[in-house]
Parts: structure tokens; sequence; C-alpha cells
């Protein structure tokens, strides 16, 4: 799949520019991006870049704190910085050390779910380290996962076991 990615570098932005307008075709997601009851990965290169949702509006945005994420509420982009290792970028400091950025579980209506391949039924693969997989499990039930991919990213299975836990629609630039 990194391979792939390195293919389509060139195309990543007008790919990523029709899946964000997908996403507006979707009224759950389009509520919770007008509510601010969106969480969003903040996209790294060759990933479906999201950063364009975050104009304007407040966003939810996931910072891994002890192996788990913890949902935070972010009011610009200016609110992030790059991580230690400078791959991604996360709230800064005073943003996760203010708990009345936490956001609770149950006030997040839609999550926007990086990986690095899918199926068709929702399984993901992702980076390895089972962070989204342990909070997948812990969000309400009635919260919309969807999974952001390119169109070469969906294979006919994915590998997944007991631990991983699928999203509930998986959009591509292709539909």
């Amino acid at each position: 799949m990194l391979l792939f990615l390195d293919t389509i570098s060139d195309s990543v932005e007008s790919k990523s520019r029709l899946i964000r307008d997908r996403l507006m075709t979707i009224d759950a997601f389009r509520q919770a991006l007008q509510s601010e009851r969106l969480m969003s990965f903040v996209s790294m290169p060759l990933e479906v870049n999201t950063l364009p949702l975050f104009s304007n509006l407040s966003m939810i945005v996931p910072y891994c704190e002890a192996q788990e994420i913890v949902p935070i509420r972010i009011l610009s982009l200016d609110e992030l910085e790059p991580s230690g290792t400078g791959k991604l970028l996360e709230p800064n400091r005073s943003v996760r050390q203010d708990d009345t950025r936490r956001v609770a579980l149950e006030q997040i209506d839609v999550v926007l779910v990086p990986g690095l391949a899918f199926d068709h039924v929702g399984n993901r693969l992702g980076r390895g380290r089972g962070y989204y997989d342990r909070f997948l499990r812990r969000l309400p039930a009635d919260v919309l996962t969807i999974g952001l991919a390119f169109a070469g990213m969906i294979r006919a299975q994915v590998p997944h076991g007991e631990e991983d836990h699928p999203v509930k629609i998986v959009v591509t630039e292709n539909g």
C-alpha cells in the first residue's frame, strides 16, 4: 500500500477533493460538521487531505496519550504543531493540558478514520499500533465511522482479527 501511495502522490490533492465532495453528500457528515460534532484525523502526506475541513470551524481531533486516542477540540489549525517524530500534526501543549478541550465520546456523531487499506465490509489495515481499533471499540454504537481512502486502497479482503474494529462505511473518490 505504501508503494501504491507513492505512485499517486501527484494526484492526492485532486482525489482528496473528490472524496471531500462525496462526504458532503452524506447527511450525517454534513450535520456533524455544522454542529461541530465531527472528529477527524489530521492528514499526513499521502493520506486523504482532511485539512480543508477544518476551515472556520472548531474540530475534534485525536491525540494519543498512554497508548489511547483522546478526542480534543481545536479552534483552528494554528493550535496544531508537529509531533515529536514530526510526521503528524497534533494539538499543541496548551490545548492538550486544557481539560475543557477534551471531548466526551457521547459528544461525537461522526469519526473520519485513516487507513492504509480497507475492504468492502469496513475492515481496515492501519499502521499497526491499534490506536483506532481500541478507540472505535469505545464509541457509542450510533456514532458513524467513515474510513477515507483512495480507490486503489480498497481490497477484496483485509487481514483482520478479534482486536480489529471495522468502520461503518468507506468513502473513496469513486464512491
